[in-house]
Parts: structure tokens; C-alpha cells; sequence
């Protein structure tokens, strides 16, 4: 997700030879973002992950606790470290039964330690294989 799109379309007088346009200089930035969902349809809070190592998001958690959860990787994309993250902040145990969560095969969905954070929340899942949802919606 890019943080600032520009258009690719503009408006000006006609006949015009050059156009200005006004930018943030973020059109090239990107964040990655987790969008969660419970099958009531209830959605719950963001996971966003920007790029950066080092980035304070501390504060921004602060400002936004309510609404997402904001954390960063090196090249701002998710981890197997920011996977357990994601489970623990977003999932949570809100429930008192257990759950079943549907995902891809992502590498970081695969591994021991996602999967024993995921028992340790009562989260039972399900591995969806790549291919098998691109015709399922019409």
C-alpha cells in the first residue's frame, strides 16, 4: 500500500504546457498492513507494518491503541517475529473457545513457533494453498 498515490490524471486549462502538481514525496514509501476480520464480520484492529528498523512506533502505538497496532521491519514487510506479534495484539484471547483462523501458506503462517503461539491462544488453523482462492470469489 503506497502512503501517497498521485493520480494519473490531471486537470488544467487546455492547451497548458506543463502542470505542477504538489506531493508529499512519499509516493514511492510503502507499508505493509494485515486486515483481520472475525466471520461475524467485526473487524479488528490493523497491523501495520512500516519499513525501517529502527522507526519509533512506540508513540504511534500510543496515539492509536484503539485503532492499529503499528510496528516495523527492515524492509517493511512481514516476518516470522512480527507474525507472533500479530497473533498476540490482534488476536489476542478474546474468546473463551477455541477459534480456527484461515490463512495462506506464507512461510511465517508455517512455523513451530507461529504454531505454538497459536495453541498458547486457543487458535486452531487452517493452511488455504496458494491457488485454491483465486476463482473463489466471482
Amino acid at each position: 500500500m503506497s502512503k501517497d498515490m498521485l493520480s494519473s490524471t490531471t486537470v488544467d486549462n487546455v492547451g497548458e504546457k506543463s502542470i505542477r502538481l504538489k506531493t508529499t514525496g512519499h509516493e514511492k514509501s510503502k507499508v505493509s498492513v494485515c486486515l483481520t476480520a472475525k466471520a461475524d464480520g467485526t473487524k479488528l484492529k490493523l497491523f501495520m507494518v512500516f519499513p525501517g528498523g529502527k522507526r519509533e512506533t512506540q508513540q504511534l502505538n500510543e496515539e492509536f491503541r484503539n485503532k492499529c497496532c503499528v510496528a516495523s521491519s527492515a524492509n517493511g514487510w512481514m516476518n516470522e517475529d512480527l507474525t507472533l506479534q500479530w497473533v498476540q495484539r490482534v488476536l489476542g484471547q478474546f474468546a473463551f473457545n477455541r477459534r480456527l483462523l484461515a490463512w495462506d501458506s506464507f512461510k511465517c503462517h508455517i512455523t513451530d513457533d507461529t504454531k505454538k503461539e497459536l495453541s498458547r491462544s486457543k487458535i486452531d488453523s487452517v493452511i488455504v494453498p496458494g491457488g485454491c482462492y483465486d476463482n473463489a470469489i466471482p
